[in-house]
């Protein structure tokens, strides 16, 4: 499955339910607050192909609704070079298993 973190070089900070990320060194500072807050820590926190359900239910949004524009948020993101998608590095899973 395919997940999202930070591009390589972008600093973020969460505060009072506010992300601020930027690419260092140049910027430009992106705020995200509200459901764009909601968004970006929900991408962090599991498998992209489930990331509208996890927003919808966060949100009490119906996930019918958002999909189209979580996944263009997204989108957006990894275009502006603040997200990157990586699939699980395969020797880490295995290696948890045991």
């Amino acid at each position: 499955m395919t997940r999202l973190r930070p591009a390589s070089g972008v600093a973020v900070v969460e505060e009072g339910g506010v992300v601020y990320a930027a690419s260092l060194p140049d910027g430009p500072i992106v705020v995200l607050d509200g459901g764009a807050a909601a968004i970006w820590v929900e991408a962090l926190d599991g498998p992209r192909s489930t990331l509208a359900d996890r927003v919808a239910a966060i949100t009490d949004a119906a996930v019918g609704d958002i999909r189209a524009d979580v996944e263009s948020f997204v989108d957006e993101l990894v275009r502006r070079g603040l997200l990157t998608e990586r699939e699980p590095d395969r020797d880490r899973s295995a290696a948890a298993r045991g």
